[in-house]
């Protein structure tokens, strides 16, 4: 026995089959390229990561030196030679600048600011240790002056002369 619209059954199990392998085949096709797509921004990720991690040891870098720069400014007028201790500060200064310079702007502007800072810093150090000397000269002089004048004064009082004041 035999259906009567057994042509019609079979057409509708094979639209029933290339609907169903359509629909694996789209299943299939969003899953592969899904997969694809994620491992593209996994991809993406790792890298953007490994950019960053190498941005955050050189800025950490950056502080270790800057922390260094501000102990060795620290220790003006503790005992030290002053321009020595300028030099160094000078040396380390030109070595943040020069390892700053490699990096991108954006991730080193606070670094860049202290660096500016610590200019100011220098030529107003090196201005006072000018005054410093000067005001040094300038007293070593008047020392010798008084000296002299004492002198002046005991020679004419052993010669008789008396000097009014």
């Amino acid at each position: 026995m035999k259906p009567q619209n057994n042509k019609e059954i079979y057409q509708s199990y094979w639209e029933f089959s290339g609907y169903l392998a359509a629909c694996v085949l789209v299943g299939v096709l969003i899953y592969f390229f899904y997969t694809q797509t994620v491992e593209t921004e996994v991809n993406r990720i790792v890298d953007k990561t490994e950019e960053y991690d190498r941005i955050y040891v050189r800025q950490n870098e950056l502080a270790d030196r800057i922390d260094s720069l501000y102990l060795y400014a620290g220790m003006f007028n503790t005992n030290m030679n002053d321009a020595l201790l300028m030099n160094a500060v000078s040396k380390r200064k030109q070595d943040i600048m020069s390892s700053i310079e490699d990096m991108n702007s954006r991730d080193v502007r606070m670094c860049q600011k202290l660096m500016s800072e610590v200019n100011t810093f220098l030529s107003i150090k090196d201005s006072i240790r000018m005054m410093k000397q000067e005001e040094d000269l300038v007293l070593n002089d008047l020392r010798k002056c008084i000296d002299d004048n004492k002198q002046t004064t005991r020679k004419l009082t052993i010669g008789g002369i008396t000097l009014e004041k």
